[in-house]
């Protein structure tokens, strides 16, 4: 008995390693998105409430981004041409993107339940989406957002952790094939 308390108390101490909870990683945004015409918008946007706790890790391959809280959206300024977009909590996802210069383009950030906590996947929003009055609510109604220097603290902090839920995620996540794996299309933009 006292074994099975000890594991289950080293596995908690992993698990809240690399956890996001709910800190204030992030702010309202007082500064208006004046676009590059030489760089792609992307909003990872969370209209889901569910794991309202946790934050949700966004990253641009490796290179950390910043986190996304229910009923929120974090913009993002974004090279051109393909990207690989992940998100890490529990677990990690990912999302191909091929983005255009001067567009602005939407992800959705998605809870779903987890062994422990929430975990996120990241889905695309097409131009027919962009449509949709539930979309539209989604876009009006998240408060835009900003990081605060927590965030990149965190991410430093929680660098390898990171790392390993990319690597061993990643593996899964490419063993779908291309054709099986959510992606967001050049013309899927406002």
């Amino acid at each position: 008995m006292k074994a099975k308390l000890v594991i289950i108390g080293l596995i908690s101490i992993l698990m809240i390693g690399c956890a996001a909870p709910n800190m204030k990683f992030s702010v309202p945004s007082k500064t208006l998105i004046d676009q590059p015409a030489d760089k792609a918008l992307v909003y990872f946007i969370r209209p889901s409430n569910l794991g309202y706790k946790i934050n949700a890790a966004v990253y641009d391959d490796a290179e950390f981004i910043g986190f996304v809280p229910y009923n929120q959206k974090l913009p993002y300024f974004a090279e051109p041409g393909k990207h690989l977009f992940m998100v890490v909590s529990e677990a990690a996802d990912f999302i191909n993107a091929e983005l255009v210069a001067g567009k602005t383009y939407y992800i959705e950030v998605a809870p779903r339940m987890g062994m422990w906590r929430a975990r996120f996947s990241l889905a695309p929003i097409t131009k027919a989406d962009l449509q949709t009055e539930r979309v539209k609510k989604w876009i009006s109604t998240c408060r835009l957002i900003e990081n605060k220097d927590g965030a990149e603290r965190w991410a430093k902090e929680n660098a390898s952790s990171v790392s390993s839920k990319r690597e061993a995620y990643l593996e899964k996540w490419n063993a779908r094939g291309v054709d099986n794996q959510p992606t967001v299309n050049a013309d899927d933009c406002e």
